[in-house]
């Protein structure tokens, strides 16, 4: 059974299991930085240790997308607690979409209105051709 755990645990895993490894610097500054030089997002040493600890939550979509690249995780292990629990074991987060669809509700959360209607417009549009593709005959 998969535990549920809140964002600052499961990013403080990641901290730890990179201080383990080696793979990742390890105080907050150094995060930072190394964040920074990939292009990631101003993201302050105490705003990490913030997450980190709980004491803010719910971070905008684009800092998630940077931790996610920064410890190469999907940005799902955030979202989905069985991809985190997978990952956490080394195993390959499985492709089932939950943590994906959370992640774009996340996003079309930050568009205007408009942005938003656009948004549900297109996937109505998809989820009809994918219906009627799927509903064809197949020539046998």
């Amino acid at each position: 059974m998969t535990r549920r755990r809140t964002f600052a645990q499961k990013l403080s895993t990641l901290i730890e299991g990179a201080r383990a490894s080696g793979g990742v610097p390890h105080s907050y500054r150094e995060l930072s930085s190394a964040i920074d030089e990939t292009g990631g997002p101003a993201m302050s040493p105490a705003y990490i240790q913030q997450l980190a600890t709980g004491k803010r939550i719910n971070p905008k979509i684009h800092y998630v997308e940077a931790l996610a690249k920064l410890f190469d995780v999907p940005v799902a292990y955030f979202f989905d607690d069985q991809v985190a629990e997978e990952v956490d074991r080394g195993e390959a987060p499985r492709a089932d979409g939950a943590g994906e669809a959370r992640l774009m509700a996340m996003r079309a959360q930050e568009l205007s209105p408009e942005g938003r209607r656009q948004i549900m417009d297109l996937l109505e549009l998809v989820e009809r051709y994918e219906r009627t593709d799927r509903d064809k005959p197949t020539g046998n």
